[in-house]
């Protein structure tokens, strides 16, 4: 097998550059930030972006040997690139340019994330000269390792306003448009995602690179659970993309230390990237290829983003991939290791994917039947026969009460226009105050939702046949009446007038202020008529 070093190759390095400038160019197609860069003068600005790249490329992409102290300016020209990134999307977020901005002189954003990857690529792809820079630079452990990738607090605010909501059970569509809003005005912040190229590489040729040494070892270490820790963190993962799935391709590659990455935490970040990722049929080979030991040190955690991201592979795929053997193995791995547990917490993570709930169910009934993946295959394979209504009351089940009261209206129970416990229901859920709960009203709900019989006559015209019972819903799956209602309510009681209302002390966002002093669930068509009043 050829080593590391030799496949340090120029064409190596050009074939890893194609696969990311494709990807900026796509984001281009699809993004066009609505602001430029600052002047590029002649020549550029002291200190600023085009300045501090020109010099780390002519330190770390010469062809000769750079001297020490020519490489110990490399920790803080990057410290000065990441400083100006955040001063550029700061100032795109916030629509306002501090001083500093005058120093964001390149023209192209990607061209920094992609001349960073050349520049992490070359000294991943040469052990000797990271090790030089390793030697003579020990500050560069501290930048990798103890400094995190700069995320920005616009992503760190919406992921923690949007757990809130999901976590609160009288969070409505309104809420959840709000997380939307939030949520695509943070994605405009690609800080991370640019300089987690090079940062990426980096960490990728520690652990890649075999250890001449104990302090080698220690390095590959550190770089390692680092790597486990920006793949599997969600808030992680929104901000870097494909961006770090592609630094991991080195890891992917090799058996040796995909089985390696796994065991020690990273295998929620493979099954996701298989998921969605520009290295989606490569991950698929990796985890086909994982060796069984891989398997038996994960946590809860671990395991709940393994089937978070199997669910990904569902939506993505097909619900056919879950008869497949790949998928029928991992199931048997986690239930011959870890038992029932995980397939029940799986079952409650979201209430469109109801494989694990049926699983869970079907495994507790018959524990010893489902021993071998040719078991847990055919099992799979049952699922597929489940009948519509069924899958229906399973997914009714999974809902919260706030989902159950979203529904009402678009998926669940009767059809029939004339349903009057539909129409007394609906009636109710106009009354409901947030916070204020009752039981028995709860429990109707529950009841009309997972019915599969009539509650009225209901004569069905359009069928030869004469049906005299309220038909339920045929439904793809549970919750897209969300996306319905949210997609509905788009532009509806969210005029200037009424936001300019809601009096936003000390520049708070906007989204954040309307969620938390709304106190009570007002209807979008109370809104409408307020205004129209």
């Amino acid at each position: 097998m050829e080593s590391f070093e030799i496949l340090a190759t120029k064409e190596l390095i050009t074939s890893r550059l194609a696969l990311a400038k494709f990807g900026a160019t796509q984001q281009t197609m699809f993004w066009t930030p609505d602001m430029h860069s600052a002047p590029l003068r002649t020549p550029p600005i002291a200190n600023g972006m085009t300045a501090t790249m020109e010099a780390l490329k002519e330190i770390l992409l010469s062809t000769s040997s750079s001297q020490p102290e020519d490489l110990s300016r490399v920790p803080n020209l990057l410290r000065r690139i990441r400083t100006l990134l955040r001063v550029y999307y700061d100032a795109l977020i916030t629509k306002r340019q501090t001083s500093n901005f005058r120093f964001c002189d390149v023209q192209n954003l990607s061209d920094v994330g992609l001349a960073l990857h050349e520049m992490g690529l070359t000294v991943m792809y040469s052990p000797s000269r990271l090790r030089s820079l390793l030697y003579y630079v020990p500050d560069i452990e501290t930048f990798l390792f103890d400094e995190p990738l700069d995320i920005g607090k616009w992503r760190t605010e919406t992921h923690d306003f949007g757990t809130k909501v999901q976590q609160d059970t009288e969070s409505d569509p309104d809420d959840k448009m709000l997380v939307y809003e939030a949520t695509d005005k943070a994605g405009n912040d690609l800080a991370a995602y640019q300089m987690s190229f090079f940062v990426g590489d980096l960490l990728v040729g520690l652990v890649a690179s075999p250890p001449q040494n104990v302090e080698e070892q220690r390095r590959a270490e550190r770089a390692m659970a680092k790597l486990v820790e920006y793949s599997t963190s969600l808030v992680y993962r929104a901000a870097l993309g494909d961006a770090f799935t592609d630094a991991l391709q080195p890891i992917y590659m090799e058996k040796r230390l995909t089985a390696r990455f796994a065991a020690e935490g990273g295998l929620p970040a493979l099954v996701d990237d298989w998921a969605m990722s520009i290295s989606k049929d490569l991950c698929k080979k990796a985890i086909d290829d994982l060796p069984s030991r891989a398997w038996g040190s994960q946590t809860p955690e671990t395991l709940q983003g393994v089937f978070r991201g199997l669910m990904h592979v569902i939506e993505v795929d097909g619900e056919e991939v879950s008869e497949t053997p790949l998928f029928a193995r991992i199931m048997h791995e986690i239930y011959s290791r870890y038992g029932l547990k995980p397939f029940e917490r799986a079952s409650t993570v979201r209430d469109e994917t109801i494989l694990f709930y049926f699983l869970h169910r079907r495994i507790s009934r018959k524990p010893s039947a489902y021993k071998s993946p040719e078991a847990m295959l055919t099992l799979l394979q049952k699922f597929a026969n489940v009948p519509r209504a069924t899958r229906n009351r399973h997914s009714w089940i999974l809902l919260s009460i706030a989902g159950r009261w979203e529904c009402l209206d678009a998926q669940f129970g009767c059809e029939n226009p004339t349903c009057p416990e539909k129409a007394e229901l609906l009636k109710l859920r106009e009354k409901r105050q947030r916070g204020v709960r009752d039981p028995i009203i709860e429990e109707r709900l529950y009841k009309w939702g997972g019915a599969s019989k009539a509650c009225a006559k209901y004569v069905d015209t359009s069928s030869s046949m004469m049906s005299f019972m309220c038909k339920p819903r045929t439904i793809l799956v549970a919750g897209q009446c969300r996306i319905a209602r949210l997609r509905a309510s788009v532009g509806i009681g969210r005029t200037t007038s009424w936001n300019a209302r809601r009096p936003r002390p000390n520049n708070a966002p906007r989204w954040k202020l309307r969620y938390e002093k709304r106190g009570r669930r007002q209807r979008v068509s109370n809104v409408s008529k307020v205004e129209e009043g």
